[in-house]
């Protein structure tokens, strides 16, 4: 499993996260505003964080806080030219995980297992993507290892591979990698180049459903030259509007991280198909979404999902398509939208986020444009 709050394709460069403002360092009263804005278009990872989960965390920021948010270009300044550093995500299932929850101790686990297989230390730690449960895994990592946070992340978004990042896109290695279950597995891989997902998600149902992984590592220049700059504090900056409780938060939104509103519609059909071609890479199967389209006799918004909102379309045209960002949100409660809290009859705005522009290249979007999850159709920019 692997926010939209990350994007750089409208106006934000690659020091994006040195503008004036962005926090330098998370602490317990951040959480809350991290916890809502790594939602943003996260659709089937789950909106709604168990209690447990958010506890722990909040525990450990408590404990071992402040913690140090490193821009990226300041990276070599605050780290040193010749340190290194790993991302932390989560493979495999949410719903595992939360049916059979951390012990604590799997993120030290994973990296110091990681540091024994390369010979080095890792000074920092990076979210493999900050959406959803990995930005608290990350931050929970950082805190055991006593170690600061990059504010990047791969992904900019839900990106269900671990090779779907602009880590990869940069020429970086998942493998070395350590995944730890929830039984106390630890699952090492040397893999070549793209080979590294497969080996470890053949490992998952043995190993419980999901594995805590430490990857990625990189000299930590590297790794911070090949993310996408500010993830977690944009992330903060999203919650923080998420949770302000005023009216027109699709809109507000979208002005400030750079997209537009695709439309307001009600939903008339939720169905779940099979797709021949499908790519079987793909953890989930196939999810089309219909909505009756607010304002406009007879126009039809139809959402298409693999893993998250891969594809918009208002009346047959494409309005939003992957590597950009499908977001749905429920103007009336002023949150984001869980696909499986989703039921016919149901009010949503959905809105498109910009992917950051690396995901743009011909190479980002060979493998995450519409193609890399089987729909037959180029690209096409929504956003002008």
């Amino acid at each position: 499993m692997h926010s939209p709050t990350q994007q750089g394709g409208t106006g934000q460069d690659d020091n994006d996260n040195g503008r004036p403002g962005a926090p330098t360092v998370l602490t317990g009263d951040d959480l809350d505003d991290l916890l809502s804005g790594a939602q943003l278009g996260v659709l089937t990872a789950a909106s709604t964080f168990a209690g447990a989960l958010e506890r722990w965390v909040g525990r450990l920021l408590d404990q071992h806080g402040p913690l140090p948010l490193i821009p990226a270009g300041n990276t070599a300044s605050r780290l040193g030219e010749h340190t290194h550093a790993c991302t932390v995500g989560l493979v495999g299932s949410l719903a595992a995980l939360y049916e059979i929850p951390p012990a604590g101790d799997e993120p030290v686990t994973a990296v110091r297992q990681l540091e024994h297989l390369l010979g080095v230390r890792m000074h920092a730690i990076a979210p493999l993507n900050a959406a959803g449960i990995n930005a608290l895994l990350a931050v929970a990592a950082a805190c055991l290892l006593e170690l600061p946070l990059i504010d990047v992340d791969g992904q900019g978004q839900v990106l269900p591979l671990i090779d779907q990042s602009t880590f990869a896109l940069a020429g970086l290695n998942p493998a070395p990698l350590v995944g730890v279950g929830p039984w106390g597995d630890v699952l090492s891989v040397q893999s070549p180049l793209r080979r590294g997902e497969a080996v470890e998600r053949a490992a998952l149902a043995g190993a419980g459903g999901w594995l805590l992984t430490a990857l990625y590592p990189a000299p930590a220049t590297r790794l911070a030259a090949a993310g996408i700059p500010g993830s977690l504090s944009r992330a903060v900056a999203a919650g923080a509007t998420l949770r302000s409780g005023r009216g027109q938060l699709g809109p507000r939104l979208a002005r400030q991280l750079g997209g537009r509103m695709i439309g307001r519609g009600q939903i008339t059909e939720i169905i779940q198909h099979a797709e021949p071609g499908a790519p079987r890479t793909q953890p989930a199967g196939p999810v089309s979404i219909r909505l009756a389209k607010s304002g406009t006799a007879g126009a039809e918004i139809i959402l298409e999902v693999r893993n998250e909102a891969v594809l918009a379309l208002v009346d047959g045209a494409v309005a939003g398509c992957a590597p950009d960002v499908i977001c749905l949100l429920d103007p009336l409660r002023g949150r984001t939208v869980d696909l499986l809290d989703l039921q016919e009859g149901d009010t949503v705005d959905v809105l498109l986020l910009p992917a950051h522009e690396r995901w743009h290249t011909p190479d980002g979007i060979g493998r995450a444009g519409p193609r890399a999850f089987g729909l037959h159709l180029p690209y096409r920019r929504g956003l002008r």
